[in-house]
């Protein structure tokens, strides 16, 4: 059975990257029985995305679903190596440490994650935003979004935004 992750939650992360584990992600897996969770950037926006380790199978094969796809249309193979490497090799774990979560240095810098990071359930994984980028997101209910939440936690990244 797959995680579905809803909702979302601006979350405040220490120098190691250590974050509170958000409640709609603790709900997806709760207790110490809980699925791994990776972490890798996300293919298509200024975030990071995450999902179960069971999920990776889901990924594999979308990617070759695609790969035969582009190969019917004649296309050239560098793209699926691209998405492979973007998947699979852009990707850590992301540990659990008793009520928190740990996000990897490496992820953290290519996140552009500080000192605030904005959780947000996508389905079947979740998103990791600096929440500073998502106020840029050409998605207007998103930028909403992250507005409420950064005025609701009254945060100094709040100074400008309208």
């Amino acid at each position: 059975m797959n995680t579905l992750y809803h909702g979302s939650e601006l979350c405040e992360v220490d120098a190691d990257g250590n974050v509170a584990i958000p409640a709609f992600l603790e709900a997806a897996m709760p207790g110490e029985a809980s699925p791994e969770i990776i972490v890798a950037k996300h293919q298509g926006d200024a975030c990071l995305i995450g999902y179960g380790r069971e999920h990776l199978t889901t990924l594999a094969e979308r990617a070759e679903r695609r790969r035969l796809a582009e190969e019917d249309r004649g296309e050239e193979a560098r793209s699926h190596y691209h998405r492979m490497r973007g998947t699979f090799g852009l990707s850590e774990r992301m540990k659990r440490e008793g009520k928190g979560l740990r996000i990897p240095a490496a992820m953290r810098h290519l996140g552009r994650i500080d000192d605030l990071a904005l959780f947000v359930g996508t389905g079947d994984s979740f998103e990791i935003w600096n929440p500073v980028l998502a106020l840029e997101s050409d998605d207007e209910h998103f930028r909403a979004l992250a507005e409420f939440r950064l005025r609701s936690r009254g945060s100094k990244t709040t100074k400008g935004v309208h």
